[in-house]
């Protein structure tokens, strides 16, 4: 909350510039943690409606700085990526060993790990590395995240246009609901899998054939009688 103070003081003084910058920094980097890029999109667009910025260089600001941002990131994963990847180190002990879970998650579900996760806060912030780190290339990602992107700021935007006032607090109710539908996602996403690992365990061979051998086949043809081949 103590952000929020020179936040709203600077504005309508810088406008789409400053949040052009701040949508830069909540995902190029671990910046994101610390950067209220989604509260500056609602506040602007609140702003905007008293008159005091213009609506449609926010809204570009907003989406433009985001995908800049979320550009940087995947480059910076991708390449941080490689050099811990290449090493011997802690990091490359403790990352390497959930690289196969990380890679499965965004080969198989980007829409879940890229789209849904760029509409949770906190979790936008190391989206874009977690995907460069992994073997997702950048052609596809493009198209997952932009979706996120539009998405996240028409979610903002909205906020901006119908709470005005009560905009900081619509703001931090959207985080904490966020929050909890992906986890209740993931969830979801997690016992469908094993379901499915499950049932394909399961499930037996086809064509595969079970011969009896040694004391169970001569049973077999005792009870099979003295007609049976």
């Amino acid at each position: 909350m103590n952000l929020l103070t020179p936040l709203l003081e600077l504005l309508p003084v810088y406008g789409p510039s400053l949040l052009f910058v701040l949508a830069i920094l909540e995902t190029c980097f671990v910046t994101g943690l610390a950067v209220p890029s989604g509260v500056a999109t609602s506040a602007a667009t609140a702003l905007a409606l008293e008159g005091g910025l213009d609506i449609v260089p926010v809204v570009g600001a907003a989406i433009v700085g985001g995908f800049v941002g979320d550009s940087l990131g995947f480059w910076v994963g991708r390449v941080w990526g490689e050099r811990i990847f290449a090493g011997e180190g802690r990091w490359a002990r403790l990352l390497g060993s959930k690289r196969n879970k990380v890679n499965n998650l965004f080969d198989r579900h980007p829409l879940y790990a890229v789209t849904m996760s760029r509409l949770v806060s906190f979790v936008r912030t190391v989206m874009p590395m977690a995907a460069g780190m992994s073997d997702l290339t950048y052609r596809r990602y493009v198209p997952y995240e932009v979706a996120g992107l539009l998405c996240w700021a028409a979610l903002y935007v909205t906020l901006g246009v119908g709470a005005r006032g009560s905009w900081i607090v619509a703001t931090q109710l959207l985080g904490a609901g966020g929050a909890i539908a992906f986890m209740v996602a993931g969830v979801v996403v997690w016992v469908t899998l094993r379901r499915r690992v499950g049932l394909r365990e399961r499930k037996p061979d086809q064509g595969e054939t079970r011969v009896a051998s040694g004391p169970d086949a001569e049973q077999a043809i005792s009870d099979a009688g003295p007609g049976a081949p």
